[in-house]
């Protein structure tokens, strides 16, 4: 393991001043444990095992103190392939990178991608316009159907009649089988899962970019970035969005509510 490169600068870190010491000793040990990208084994019992090899550390400390990292923002989770990992997020402005490929995937699964190209893809901000277009989706889904012969399903009629392992387009660049979107609504929720295929078509639209499966590239990074930024969403709507009805903004806190709990490492 190459040696890691740790500034004075720290003494004086607002983020790193957050930290509790725990918190702050768990980030340095983590740091000579990463791979020369930044990425790391985000299992509990590894992170102990790698990180505190001879201290008795539960794995609730472990996950107390990956949670506080991530919510201060020196360190992203996410998932690849059914199995979670880490990236250190500034990285690429202090080691330096001597490897050609990563021990560990990045959310697309490129071995290739640099500490910075892994962290953009899981980052993205929603504007006003983003929070009242996903609102209204929320809401849409939240009404009461009154008309017995009206289906108020998200999925439209070619989606539902379509093969359990056959893709169906749920928005203009994101498709996926009918039992992936049902995996997603079981695990996430409606409002979540929506909000997810929004974020990747945005996305997906702007860039270019293209995914062998949108069901796996959602898994991979989207999920994380709503439980980081749910909180941020429903706290700013009444500064940023004061037309937001008060039913939406209700909607919008249960969605960060059950976020949260999804976001659980113990």
């Amino acid at each position: 393991m190459p040696n890691r490169i740790i500034k004075e600068s720290i003494c004086t870190s607002d983020t790193i001043d957050q930290l509790t010491w725990f918190e702050e000793v768990f980030f340095y040990r983590l740091i000579v444990n990463c791979d020369d990208y930044g990425r790391f084994d985000a299992r509990l019992p590894i992170l102990k095992a790698r990180l505190f090899p001879l201290k008795s550390i539960t794995e609730k400390q472990i996950s107390d103190a990956l949670n506080k990292l991530s919510t201060v923002g020196i360190v992203t989770v996410y998932e690849y392939d059914g199995r979670p990992y880490l990236q250190l997020v500034t990285w690429d402005k202090h080691q330096t990178v001597r490897n050609k490929k990563s021990k560990y995937p990045a959310v697309d699964g490129s071995e290739e991608a640099s500490a910075s190209e892994n962290v953009k893809l899981i980052s993205s901000e929603y504007n006003c316009n983003q929070l009242n277009s996903n609102a209204s989706l929320i809401q849409s889904n939240t009404n009461t159907n009154t008309n017995p012969n009206t289906n108020t399903n998200t999925k439209t009629r070619t989606q539902k009649e379509a093969p359990q392992s056959e893709k169906v387009q749920f928005a203009e660049n994101v498709s996926m089988t009918n039992a992936e979107y049902e995996k997603l609504v079981s695990t996430y929720g409606e409002a979540n899962t929506l909000r997810m295929i929004e974020k990747l078509d945005n996305y997906k639209g702007a860039t270019g970019k293209k995914y062998k499966s949108d069901y796996r590239a959602i898994l991979n990074w989207v999920a994380d970035e709503i439980m980081k930024k749910n909180k941020n969403d429903s706290v700013s709507i009444s500064q940023e969005c004061p037309t937001m009805s008060k039913n939406v903004a209700n909607a919008l806190r249960l969605v960060e509510k059950y976020s949260q709990g999804e976001g659980d490492y113990s």
